[in-house]
């Protein structure tokens, strides 16, 4: 039989040990242990030895001082001895007993050490290894059953509606404001006869004074005092001279017309200096039926006008607010320009008219989520032993009242809804028809909307209590 005799080094540990033995080619292997600088004392790391001995197809002897080494080595099956040349190679053939006098330890270049495998497969048979993989596949069934499942219950309680009101104080609002600007503009409605033309003609002017007279346009005459008419151009008087001057009326409309002769007086202090007269008649003036601005009309645009100023303040203080607060009712004004009005007054022909209005408008916000609290502690404090503030339900309102006070308006509605945890518990593990009968009869549920599993082939409602969730609505 070839033997093979392997040296140990002091810092051998168990991976390269295996690394050397599986690749001994040899029927025998004598396996030299000195002392090691991590020892190997385990009774299983002998026994891996002797099984990787056993895969390389070798018996394995052990040469070694250490009794440790002795001891773990007979409890496992394994030669070992004290000393190579006294009985090591003792019972051998003499042939391998004159080859170790001269034998040389040949010692492998250690390679990184392979990972450790160990196969078990010839400890078991299949039908162990299979109950082994099936149990573990049980166990992971019943932890999901027991752990993953949920349902969910869909019931619907009695339930009263509940109002209450309460002061807010002022403090809690602010003030906020915009700025509106509207336009609009109708037909006139009014008809009647208006004045379109001026009264024009020529007088004739005579310098009584000893000075000349340097006249600008707009010098006015008058018929008796009554009819007044103006110079449209400059003149220059001579001492004692007169010259023609073409003239206008004031006022457009056949008043303006006059008779030849007629104009007899000259206004203001050149009275002194002047006369004035028209030795042809003064004509042109007239007046006829045309649509005109009513009274009707300035209401009508004013009113609108009005009405459109506090929708668009409505809406603006709603997109002014700030996020988080809510508007107070009743609490928006609007204010108007007193000095607006509109582009032509009443009788004024006209075939439409305009106004436009420039406002400001202002209005109280208050804080929603402290509004929202408060509303919510007095509903609660308003419920009955036994019954739930069903969320969903609340409602506020803020008002400012005729003191300028701030009233609070909320409702709601009390929901009689058993507890969720003594419900829970008394539904774990029942069917689903069981689970809405107990609801009913039990719990007074007005009805069972549905029981909703997680995963939808489970028969039964969790065991647990928290995997149970029970949505209550009203009724």
């Amino acid at each position: 039989m070839k033997e093979q005799i392997l040296s140990l080094e002091p810092t051998d540990d168990l991976q390269l040990l295996r690394d050397k033995i599986t690749r001994v080619q040899a029927g025998r292997l004598i396996l030299l242990w000195p002392a090691l600088t991590e020892p190997i004392n385990r009774r299983l790391d002998f026994a891996l030895l002797r099984r990787w001995a056993a895969m390389a197809g070798s018996e394995l002897i052990l040469v070694s001082a250490d009794p440790e080494v002795h001891r773990l080595a007979a409890q496992t099956g394994i030669p070992c001895y004290p000393s190579l040349k006294e009985t090591a190679l003792y019972g051998l053939s003499p042939h391998d007993r004159d080859f170790s006098r001269g034998f040389t330890v040949r010692q492998k270049q250690a390679r990184p050490p392979a990972p450790l495998r160990i196969n078990f497969s010839d400890r078991h048979s299949p039908a162990v290894r299979i109950g082994v993989f099936a149990s573990a596949i049980l166990s992971l069934l019943v932890l999901f059953l027991l752990l993953v499942p949920t349902a969910q219950i869909n019931a619907v309680f009695p339930s009263r509606a509940i109002e209450v009101s309460k002061p807010l104080d002022p403090s809690l609002c602010a003030l906020i404001s915009t700025h509106l600007e509207l336009s609009s503009r109708l037909e006139t409605t009014g008809f009647a006869s208006v004045p379109i033309a001026y009264a024009n003609g020529i007088i004739l002017l005579t310098n009584k004074s000893s000075r000349i007279l340097n006249l600008p346009a707009g010098v006015r005459v008058s018929s008796k005092g009554s009819i007044f008419l103006e110079t449209t151009d400059g003149v220059i008087l001579l001492p004692g001279k007169s010259q023609s001057v073409a003239v206008r009326a004031i006022k457009s409309g056949p008043s303006g017309n006059l008779a030849a002769g007629t104009i007899d007086h000259v206004e203001g202090p050149l009275a002194l200096s002047l006369e004035a007269t028209n030795p042809e008649p003064i004509s042109g003036g007239a007046q006829a039926w045309r649509s005109t601005v009513a009274q009707t009309d300035l209401d009508a645009l004013r009113t609108t006008l009005t009405d459109q100023a506090r929708q668009e303040a409505t809406t603006g203080m709603q997109n002014l607010a700030t996020a988080g607060r809510t508007l107070v009712e009743k609490s928006m004004q609007v204010q108007f320009d007193p000095l607006d009005a509109a582009d032509f007054p009443v009788n004024t022909p006209s075939d439409t008219v305009g106004l436009t209005l420039h406002a400001t408008a202002s209005a109280l916000e208050c804080p929603t989520d402290i509004v929202r609290s408060r509303a919510q502690n007095v509903l609660v404090s308003g419920l009955a032993a036994g019954e739930t503030l069903y969320p969903a339900s609340l409602t506020l309102r803020l008002e400012e009242n005729a003191q300028g006070a701030i009233d609070l308006h909320a409702s709601g509605l009390a929901v009689k809804i058993p507890d969720p945890n003594v419900m829970a518990l008394a539904l774990r593990a029942r069917t689903p028809g069981q689970a809405a009968a107990i609801m009913r009869s039990r719990f007074g549920a007005l009805s069972v909307a549905g029981v909703d599993l997680w995963p939808a082939w489970i028969p039964v409602l969790p065991l647990f209590p928290y995997q149970i969730e029970i949505a209550a609505g009203r009724g």
